[in-house]
């Protein structure tokens, strides 16, 4: 039979019983030291298992020890004392999560591998959604800049200046039209995680990668988020049909992508300022 033990609120273990009596007679542990063991539900001090009443241990369905000195919540991950949890086949819920826990054993999700899965690629998914607003704001306003130059050039006389110079504007505008409509779209792709905008916006990030030294780095996180291992599980049609099975976990946009979204978006305002205040002389 083998033991946990707690020391400064550190779980320690497992431990064969007869190491839990050298480590006692030893003085490592105390007889206040909280122990554990499958069978019990909760933690017990040393002095009150032993001697002789072992078989005073609750019944216990868990896999897991709950925390020292409480129990863990399977939905929060909070310590809570034992009576303020319940206990659904093994797993204990407090009372505030334990409305969404039935919601989801209802639906049959609860605990499930997707669920997991779900949790381990969030932050990840939250990164990409966050880049997919990155370029539906460059592609807006790239957009409307050039169908500024075609109004500019529409209200221009070319009688008194050349000809080329007006048509290169012109053509300068035209590709600048496509390359931001090819962004916005990469941006709606990215926010419904499609793989193809993942291949777009690769391209374009690896593009980015020359505006230095600001744009470099910012593009080098991108081709971070959509290459890595973590990055192809996104896009995937699993992981699609993995977000349709757990509606109920929600993600949130780290802080470090809305650092990058504001230097972004101030980098476009200036540049947009800029080009207005020189056509304006």
């Amino acid at each position: 039979m083998t033991w946990y033990y707690g020391i400064a609120g550190e779980q320690k273990g497992p431990v064969a019983e007869e190491e839990l009596s050298r480590l006692r007679r030893a003085g490592e542990i105390a007889d206040a030291t909280l122990v554990w063991r499958e069978g019990m539900s909760g933690w017990q001090a040393y002095k009150e298992m032993f001697p002789g009443n072992l078989s005073t241990a609750v019944a216990w369905d868990g896999r897991q020890p709950p925390a020292v000195g409480g129990v863990t919540c399977r939905e929060c991950g909070g310590t809570f004392p034992a009576g303020e949890v319940v206990q659904f086949d093994g797993a204990s819920v407090c009372a505030a999560c334990k409305p969404i826990y039935l919601q989801r054993m209802r639906e049959g999700v609860a605990g499930s591998e997707a669920e997991q899965i779900r949790q381990d690629h969030i932050n990840h998914e939250a990164s990409v959604k966050a880049v997919g607003i990155l370029y539906l704001i460059g592609g807006t306003f790239g957009l409307i800049g050039s169908l500024g130059l075609f109004v500019m050039l529409s209200s221009t006389t070319t009688g008194d200046g050349p000809a080329e110079s007006v048509v290169f504007t012109g053509g300068v505008a035209a590709v600048l039209l496509v390359f931001c409509g090819v962004q916005f779209a990469a941006g709606l792709g990215l926010r419904r995680l499609r793989n193809w905008a993942r291949i777009v916006a690769a391209i374009l990030s690896a593009l980015g990668l020359l505006s230095f030294p600001v744009g470099t780095l910012i593009n080098g996180y991108i081709l971070y988020l959509l290459l890595s291992k973590k990055g192809q599980m996104v896009f995937s049609e699993e992981y699609r049909q993995i977000i349709a099975q757990t509606p109920h976990i929600r993600y949130r946009t780290s802080t470090i992508v809305w650092i990058v979204l504001g230097i972004l978006v101030a980098l476009i305002l200036f540049f947009a300022v800029f080009a207005f205040l020189g056509s304006s002389r």
